[in-house]
């Protein structure tokens, strides 16, 4: 069952949607807040929202969503949008609330923060679990044995409870989704995983396809900046020269490729600027840029074996990649 994907026409104007299983709609083109520093997430999601997104991707972790919610709050009071319906809300259970008495509890904490009723969609950060009050694992004693099929089903009475419109994970490998599909009541509605030109998880993105589960990439134009780029295996991906190739012959940007690829796969995308101009061409330029079947050939055999194209969390103690040390210098820069 693949998924459709509302685009016959792409035009600067109009942002495509992903439909999820259950029915909905999720617009494929989201602002992203990851690693925003203080202060810049809040101008950067009102002028997003201005600007024309409706897609607000956020987590508990990445301990911005106050500030989001602020832009969200006043971008309705002035009218920018009608009301809360207009947008598109994603929000991530941390792992240190992974046990079940917990999970409503972390997902009412990001509720609050961001100054919502509900969330459209709300995502299992990660298949692993930390002890609680442990934002960071970084000895085996900090991770804690939770089941995902047990926070998976917490997440689940979110729903009934009217919390959450929609329910997914984030960061899972095709093995951790076979363990949610086995006990799940309500469909997994989205996988947000890292993906780009080297690092293209083909066969877990089929995977999703296939069983209708809709993809969001995190860490799409490569992630060469973030906190972990002194363990990167590969240069940024921005750089990379075909990349530079195909945007000199469309007369755009590497990261304007880079975006365009990861939705005509097709897959949601979630850039990350506070960038007035560049917040701008993540979504009308993207929209604007057909890459043609040359371009797509010459990006597929950019792909990496293993991590070697991973940016994020290629060393990282908590998803095995690495040994526990005590401290977080060998897997964060």
């Amino acid at each position: 069952l693949l998924l459709p994907f509302r685009a016959e026409h792409m035009t600067a104007t109009t942002v495509p949607t992903l439909a999820l299983p259950g029915g909905g709609v999720m617009p494929a083109i989201g602002y992203g807040t990851w690693l925003s520093k203080p202060g810049e997430v809040y101008a950067g999601t009102k002028k997003a929202i201005e600007l024309g997104y409706r897609h607000i991707d956020e987590a508990w972790v990445y301990k911005n969503e106050a500030e989001v919610g602020k832009a969200i709050k006043e971008v309705i009071a002035e009218g920018t949008v009608a009301a809360r319906a207009d947008l598109w809300i994603t929000s991530k259970l941390w792992q240190c609330h992974h046990r079940t008495e917990l999970v409503r509890e972390g997902c009412l904490d990001s509720m609050t923060q961001l100054g919502v009723e509900y969330l459209d969609l709300y995502l299992m950060h990660f298949p692993v679990a930390f002890v609680p009050g442990c934002d960071e694992a970084v000895s085996a004693d900090q991770m804690d044995d939770v089941p995902i099929e047990d926070t998976w089903r917490a997440m689940e009475k979110l729903v009934d409870e009217g919390l959450v419109r929609h329910i997914g994970v984030s960061n899972f490998e095709i093995a951790e989704l076979k363990r949610v599909q086995a006990v799940a009541s309500k469909p997994i509605a989205c996988n947000q995983f890292e993906t780009h030109p080297y690092y293209q998880r083909r066969e877990l993105f089929e995977y999703c396809q296939s069983h209708g589960i809709a993809v969001t990439a995190h860490s799409s134009m490569g992630g060469g900046a973030n906190a972990m780029r002194k363990f990167h295996k590969s240069p940024p991906l921005t750089d990379d020269p075909v990349i530079g190739e195909i945007a000199a012959k469309h007369g755009t940007s590497p990261h304007v490729v880079l975006l365009a690829w990861g939705l005509r796969r097709p897959m949601a995308i979630i850039p990350k600027s506070v960038t007035p101009k560049r917040i701008q061409a993540n979504k009308d330029e993207v929209l604007a840029l057909q890459l043609d079947e040359d371009d797509l050939a010459k990006i597929a055999g950019l792909d990496k074996p293993g991590l070697d194209g991973c940016y994020c969390h290629p060393r990282t103690p908590w998803l095995g990649r690495s040994e526990f040390t005590g401290d977080t210098k060998h897997y964060y820069g």
